[in-house]
């Protein structure tokens, strides 16, 4: 049961968010709070950090959120993977969480190696660079190893994902309020399979991310969780035991390698060494409008 305090909280919220008539009466359900984040999505608006009104976002619920939030989206869209997060150590000491998380790629959100992404798509857009594994056949089971989950595995490749922090309050973030809300998750540009021999060879990776020939971040594949076929196991089991059968040619990510980069126009490269290369190109954007630096996008309290 809802208390007349916690629907006060409620009532001030749907006030500042403009939500009315379709979820005055909602509940404490993890669907009513979906369908507010979905509502300021259509309105264009940036997303409130739930923590300050939900009083009991814990992880359960945050995951939840996030499960109704993306079964919402699959009403007329497609899942194209998931993804980790906070699968370093520094980023899990940031947003203050013992463990990594997990989140859903859309397939609308894929853009192949060498196209360009319009920035004007994006309110706070950041850059990660990663490493992505395609499924082969579907997992519906936990995995007992990383040699059991290789026989899933198609192959691997490189990614650089580009999230969008479109928070009201970006700088007051907790790691619920983001896995409640998808893990800010946007778009992400996939490249073609790397040149390895086998799995396991993923983890010699080091990546150099360049931006109009200039060299702006480094990192190491080994970054992930200290091995990234064990950050890959624990993504796939996380999303078993939450219900996600991900699926032949979905792409699977590990998480950031290097810094999390703002993302600005320009002409990029990913380049993996021997293994292979990823580009693409940032461009648009709206004219005047400032980009936040890394530090407001993603600094915490």
């Amino acid at each position: 049961m809802v208390t007349r305090f916690i629907r006060c909280r409620r009532a001030a919220l749907y006030a500042v968010l403009g939500v009315f008539a379709a979820i005055v009466h909602a509940d404490d359900s993890a669907d009513s709070w979906a369908e507010i984040l979905l509502l300021e999505l259509a309105r264009g608006r940036s997303l409130p950090t739930l923590s300050v009104y939900h009083d009991a976002l814990d992880f359960d619920a945050a995951y939840a959120i996030q499960r109704a939030f993306a079964l919402q989206n699959l009403r007329t869209r497609k899942v194209g993977g998931f993804k980790a997060a906070f699968t370093s150590a520094a980023l899990r000491e940031q947003f203050r969480t013992a463990e990594p998380a997990s989140a859903v790629l859309f397939a609308d959100g894929r853009v192949e190696g060498g196209a360009e992404v319009d920035l004007a798509k994006f309110k706070r857009p950041l850059l990660e660079v990663e490493i992505g594994y395609v499924v082969r056949s579907p997992i519906r089971r936990r995995m007992r190893s990383v040699e059991d989950l290789s026989t899933y595995v198609r192959h691997a490749v490189p990614v650089v994902e580009l999230p969008d922090m479109n928070y009201v309050n970006p700088t007051g973030l907790n790691a619920r309020d983001i896995i409640a809300t998808n893990i800010a998750a946007s778009h992400y540009v996939v490249g073609q399979p790397f040149a390895l021999q086998r799995l396991s060879e993923v983890n010699s990776l080091t990546v150099e991310l360049k931006r109009d020939r200039t060299v702006i971040d480094r990192g190491k594949a080994f970054e992930a969780m200290g091995n990234q076929l064990e950050a890959l196991l624990w993504l796939v089991n996380q999303l078993v035991r939450q219900g996600w059968e991900p699926a032949p040619g979905q792409v699977l990510i590990t998480g950031t390698l290097g810094r999390i980069n703002p993302a600005l126009p320009g002409r990029y490269v990913a380049d993996y060494g021997a293994a292979g290369r990823l580009e693409f190109t940032l461009g648009g954007g709206r004219p005047g409008t400032r980009r936040p630096t890394l530090q407001e996008a993603t600094r915490t309290k």
